[in-house]
């Protein structure tokens, strides 16, 4: 994976860090033809092949064979249909018929497969299956592919879908060392600028599919929450939101819906996990896992915290993500039978505090607001209510880069952490997360053991018939170990100005809405 996490990547405005501080920011920008978008970050120059841009920008430039759809639906996208042979080591792919780049270049077999051997095979993506069994791309004529692996990915096509790196630039976007010099696709809109305080895009009126009714869209950086709400009051913003573009807190979009603005909220699509360090000796003592899974109130964090902008789960996925398995009642919190787990597990005391061979129930609950926004807070309240349990509980808040150096060396008792959700999951957050030799960066793993590795590899492997069988042993292996501690998932919320009419929630966090509006 990554070096950066993907929080970070989408944070990553610190140049703009003294705009945090302003309580309001003038946007200039016209009305009429334009949507006004917040982001937190500026785009970057859109490089492909770099993790440094904002996530949520590339799809609007970028288009890939295949998109992703409502519910993990795979949708036609620059390939208009696929067919994976019997053994599942080649894909063919029937491209789309008259496409061209918003700079006129053709887009056929040929630049296909040039797009596509600029990362399938190569080192730093070997996080994606398909990049990591590459073996060759054929060419049929100039309407058809043929992807050849050395084994089968089960999720080759799920992640064509996914951000970066898999869309498709222009030939003519690269200097003589074949790096990109500009980003030019095939999407909907092209890149007219970018600046630290914004990106603009216009309507490629060339596009192949439907195209927007408006020719232009501002993505205005703006990383602090208050200013974005009171641009968006004061008609100066369009639309803010969705996690991965410019977070919008619960308690501020219940103010803005008070005052005549539109929210938009859905179940979302990543979970909220309590980890349990796997090198933590307190840890490794299953009794206290399960007192820590029984004595958290997850109900009233989400009504408290997120203002019932969240829902309780004790599952890795959520039902959005396909394949998340059969679920599991959401438990009340149980003070009785979190002391009772203890006791099983040879814990002495109670609710004024447990010892074990002359230890004390003491552990370390890593936070950083960097990281985490809000997360301080949910760990006050875990903090209490694990009290009444009888833990005693010492909350460390640490920077962004702590965290990322803490969190993968499991120098923690309790830290939080975050599916990735579509287009990703399941098999992105399994492999990365769950999966002992993969590397995955300062994102840390949520649980990893010996025993787990096959279990997770052998649903990674299953296709077919046997997909769903082998992600459900996963599910109930974590699930009956008490291996971590699913704790809510939090609803997809944005907030729109009653100019914008027809707005709806795109499929991914990453992607920024304007598909069917219409402006006033």
């Amino acid at each position: 994976m990554p070096k950066l996490s993907r929080r970070q990547v989408m944070a990553s405005s610190a140049a703009f860090s003294f705009l945090s501080t302003l309580p309001h920011i003038a946007l200039a920008g016209g009305h009429g033809d334009t949507l006004r978008v917040a982001i937190a970050g500026e785009t970057g120059d859109l490089d492909l092949l770099q993790n440094v841009s904002t996530l949520s920008s590339y799809t609007v430039v970028f288009d890939g064979l295949i998109h992703y759809g409502p519910g993990g639906v795979l949708e036609p996208g620059l390939a208009t249909a696929w067919t994976i042979a019997e053994d599942g080591k080649s894909i063919a792919f029937d491209l789309r018929e008259g496409v061209t780049f918003s700079d006129g270049a053709p887009f056929d077999a040929e630049t296909a497969k040039w797009n596509l051997e600029r990362w399938m095979g190569v080192g730093d993506f070997s996080w994606i299956g398909i990049a990591d069994a590459y073996e060759s791309i054929e060419t049929s004529g100039p309407n058809q592919i043929t992807v050849r692996l050395s084994r089968p990915v089960p999720a080759a096509l799920l992640e064509l879908t996914i951000v970066r790196p898999v869309r498709f630039l222009s030939p003519n976007a690269v200097d003589a060392d074949g790096k990109q010099a500009s980003p030019v696709g095939t999407g909907p809109w092209i890149v007219e600028s970018y600046s630290s305080s914004e990106t603009v895009l216009t309507r490629n009126d060339n596009y192949w599919g439907e195209r927007p009714s408006f020719s232009r869209i501002e993505l205005k950086v703006v990383p602090d929450e208050l200013a974005r709400a009171n641009a968006l009051r004061a008609g100066e913003l369009d639309v803010i939101g969705g996690d991965w573009v410019a977070p919008l807190s619960p308690r501020r979009a219940k103010a803005l819906e008070g005052e005549g603005m539109t929210i938009v909220a859905e179940p979302g699509t990543a979970t909220t996990i309590l980890g349990y360090s796997p090198k933590s000796p307190m840890m490794q003592n299953r009794g206290v896992r399960e007192a820590v899974f029984l004595g958290i109130d997850r109900a009233a964090i989400a009504q408290v915290l997120f203002e019932g902008f969240a829902d309780p789960s004790v599952d890795i996925f959520p039902t959005t993500v396909p394949t998340a398995g059969v679920r599991h009642a959401v438990p009340a919190r149980d003070v009785a039978a979190a002391q009772a787990a203890l006791s099983a597990a040879g814990w002495s005391g109670g609710g004024s505090g447990w010892t074990k061979g002359g230890d004390a129930l003491e552990i370390d609950f890593l936070v950083s607001e960097e990281s985490f926004p809000g997360s301080r807070r949910i760990a006050e309240m875990i903090q209490a209510m694990l009290t009444e349990v009888g833990f005693k509980v010492d909350i460390s808040s640490v920077d962004n880069a702590t965290m990322h150096e803490r969190r993968p060396n499991f120098e923690y008792d309790l830290t939080f952490f975050a599916t990735y959700g579509a287009p990703y999951d399941p098999h992105g957050s399994l492999g990365a997360s769950f999966v002992s030799t993969v590397d995955t960066g300062p994102d840390g793993k949520i649980y990893i053991s010996d025993e787990l590795d096959p279990v997770v590899l052998a649903a990674l492997e299953a296709s077919g018939d046997a997909q769903e069988a082998a992600m459900q042993g996963v599910y109930d292996w974590l699930y009956d170990a008490v291996a971590a501690c699913p704790l809510l998932v939090t609803q997809r919320i944005w907030a729109v100005h009653p100019r914008v009419q027809g707005f709806s929630l795109p499929a991914t966090d990453y992607d920024i809405p304007y598909k069917g509006l219409t402006l006033g």
